[in-house]
């Protein structure tokens, strides 16, 4: 079968970082008995505390709520972390010089990862649902959509983040100061609603203006409830979060190439 030369190299990066991983057969294997490790104190610690989530998704179980920031975490999150650590003050120019595309390199480099950021997500999946009773009512549709408005907005703030920090070579405050709210405000392990009751009436409003809010929020929505996209409730929903997306994807965009061109007029590209 005769592939595009993309594929090609994107397949032959892959290969390369398989090989890696596997050539040090005793930290692959300590790796894979984490994971497992990992997934059974996770089901344990949950399943002490699993209660219905009234508060929003139909009444779900707290453990199956958990389940989805597992699936954010391990198939939209590793690609945008990829992206980050592949575009950055310190690569860049190296990639610039490279006869390879900048999109098919980055894949390239972070497609083993992710790959194996879903084999990691299986047991969490297999053994939540058998063993600790998790329950998910998925909608395929919605679930699809909603991991495409996710990757947009993710990606959007990945791209800002990076072209700021291609002219800063530092921290870029901004996307920062985003980060740092959602680990509060963005309703990762818990309802967004649930704020109102632990600061004050109205706080869970903040959340809404965060734009992995809607990250989680709906793939919940579409995971927990069979979200049914010719409801005009959900699709007011997903509208709200695909404006985010809509304004943040190509925003990140042009910040990134804003960055790109600065620095290569000030002939800092390579610094850091």
């Amino acid at each position: 079968m005769n592939l595009p030369i993309a594929i090609k190299q994107i397949i032959a990066f892959t290969k390369r970082d398989f090989f890696s991983w596997s050539t040090y057969r005793t930290a692959a294997i300590t790796q894979i008995i984490s994971i497992f490790i990992g997934v059974f104190s996770w089901g344990v610690g949950a399943k002490y505390v699993n209660k219905p989530v009234y508060e929003m998704y139909g009444g779900s179980d707290y453990l199956s709520f958990l389940i989805v920031g597992i699936t954010v975490g391990n198939l939209i999150m590793p690609l945008i972390q990829g992206v980050e650590r592949q575009l950055n003050p310190w690569t860049l120019e190296t990639i610039l010089m490279t006869d390879i595309k900048t999109p098919v390199f980055v894949l390239g480099n972070i497609m083993w990862t992710y790959l194996f950021s879903i084999i990691s997500f299986i047991p969490y999946l297999i053994i939540g649902t058998l063993i600790f009773s998790a329950k998910l009512n998925t909608n395929l549709l919605a679930t699809l959509l909603s991991f495409i408005i996710s990757f947009g907005i993710l990606m959007g703030l990945a791209m800002t983040s990076t072209g700021i920090r291609i002219v800063t070579k530092s921290t870029d405050p901004l996307t920062w100061a985003i980060n740092v709210l959602q680990n509060l405000f963005s309703g990762i392990s818990f309802p967004v609603i649930y704020l109102d009751t632990i600061f004050f009436q109205g706080a869970s409003r903040i959340s809404w203006f965060l734009p992995q809010t809607w990250v989680y929020h709906l793939c919940r929505q579409s995971m927990l409830t069979n979200a049914n996209l010719m409801d005009p409730n959900i699709q007011t929903e997903f509208l709200k979060g695909a404006m985010f997306a809509l304004i943040l994807l190509p925003l990140g965009y042009k910040v990134f190439w804003w960055g790109v061109n600065r620095s290569k007029r000030e002939g800092t590209l390579g610094w850091y």
